[in-house]
């Protein structure tokens, strides 16, 4: 005879538990309600903040666009940027902005790169490739209230059109 009868009914077993834990989990990552749109996160400007022979420090102004019918309060980020498809800058934020609907939102941000990351992007300028990048922005919005979006977005720059004729 089963040990675990309550009312009349069975207990689940722990495979259950366990397989319902995990679906509670990964509902929980999933971020927005059904129906709600992720936001998209663009690179509006870049510039240089302090460097040091192991450390460079950049200022990045996010744009969040927000494609749903109701603001999104966003009070954090953290994301990884690659250029040319080589690691390049980890960023953190915690500015809270509120993007309104149907709207967009900037959000100022720092990221940090290394060394390795800089001399990386410089060794391929001096091999003469192509003027210009491809970047990549990779990681999660907090939303108020506890949510965790995940975005990433790719996009590219042509520094030739900066160059004189």
């Amino acid at each position: 005879m089963d040990r675990c009868i309550s009312d009349g009914f069975r207990c689940p077993s722990s495979k259950t538990v366990l397989l319902l834990m995990a679906a509670a989990a990964l509902a929980g990552c999933a971020g927005l309600p059904p129906g709600v749109e992720p936001p998209t996160v663009t690179i509006s400007d870049f510039g240089v903040g302090s460097a040091s022979l192991f450390e460079q420090q950049f200022n990045l102004r996010l744009r969040i666009q927000n494609p749903n019918a109701e603001d999104l309060k966003i009070d954090g980020i953290a994301f990884d940027l690659e250029i040319n498809d080589q690691p390049f800058a980890k960023g953190v934020g915690n500015q809270a902005v509120t993007v309104p609907r149907f709207g967009s939102g900037f959000m100022p941000v720092e990221a940090v790169s290394s060394l390795g990351g800089l001399l990386r992007q410089f060794g391929q300028f001096v091999q003469g490739e192509k003027p210009g990048f491809r970047y990549r922005i990779k990681g999660s919005l907090s939303i108020a209230g506890g949510m965790r979006v995940p975005f990433d977005r790719r996009g590219e720059f042509d520094l030739g059109v900066l160059a004189p004729r």
